[in-house]
C-alpha cells in the first residue's frame, strides 16, 4: 500500500519583498542577456498609428517587431520553466535563498507543475488584452490568502519557501543589504551593457 506524500509543516513562506527582489534579479539577468540580442536584430521600434492605450493592451498593434517580443517571452518562459522544474530555483531565487516547491510533496515542482506556472506567467501575458490583466492580477494574488501565492502558484499548486529564514532573523537584516547590493550591481551592469549596445 502506497501513501500520498504530504507537504512539510515546517515551511517558512517567502516574504513578498524577498520574492520581489528575486524577481528583479532574474529580470536584470535576463535583460542583460536579451538586450544585446535585440540590438543585433535591429529592433528600432517605429511610432505606431495606434493609441497609447491600444498599444499597451495589444502589444502587436502597429508593432512590426512583435515576433521578437514573442521570442523574448518564450525564452523567459524557458528560463523559469527549466530552472523551477529541475531545482525549484532560478538564479534570483538562489541568491535570495528562496525555493519553489510543490504544495503537496514539498519537492521541486517538476516539469508539469513548472510548466503550469509559466503557462500563466509569462506565456499568457502574450495574449492581447488578457495579458495585461494577467500581468496585474498575478502578483496581486500574493497579497491575499495566508500562503502568499501568486496566481501562477495557485494554479500550479506550488508555494515559494524561504530556505534562509533563521539566518535572516539572526543576522538582523544584513541579508537584505547583500540582496540590495546584488540588485544595484546587476542594475549597473545592465546600464553599462545597454550603453555599449547602443553606442
Amino acid at each position: 500500500m502506497t501513501t500520498t506524500p504530504h507537504a512539510p509543516t515546517t515551511w517558512t513562506l517567502a516574504a513578498r519583498r524577498h520574492r520581489l527582489v528575486a524577481a528583479i534579479i532574474d529580470g536584470l539577468i535576463f535583460a542583460a542577456v536579451v538586450l544585446p540580442i535585440r540590438a543585433l536584430l535591429g529592433t528600432d521600434y517605429e511610432v505606431s498609428d495606434e493609441s497609447t492605450l491600444v498599444g499597451y493592451l495589444n502589444p502587436y498593434a502597429g508593432n512590426s517587431y512583435w515576433p521578437i517580443d514573442v521570442l523574448v517571452t518564450v525564452l523567459l518562459a524557458v528560463y523559469f520553466w527549466l530552472q523551477h522544474a529541475l531545482w525549484g530555483q532560478t538564479l534570483g531565487k538562489r541568491l535570495w535563498r528562496l525555493k519553489v516547491v510543490s504544495g503537496v510533496t514539498g519537492e521541486p515542482p517538476g516539469f508539469r507543475q513548472a510548466g503550469m506556472r509559466v503557462l500563466v506567467y509569462p506565456v499568457l501575458t502574450l495574449v492581447p488584452y488578457l495579458g495585461v490583466l494577467i500581468s496585474l492580477v498575478d502578483p496581486l494574488c500574493a497579497f491575499f490568502g495566508s500562503k502568499r501565492r501568486c496566481l501562477h502558484d495557485v494554479i500550479a499548486e506550488t508555494v515559494v519557501v524561504d530556505l534562509g529564514s533563521p539566518v535572516r532573523e539572526k543576522s538582523g537584516g544584513s541579508g537584505s543589504l547583500f540582496g540590495l547590493g546584488v540588485v544595484l550591481i546587476l542594475l549597473a551592469a545592465l546600464v553599462v551593457v545597454s550603453a555599449l549596445v547602443w553606442m
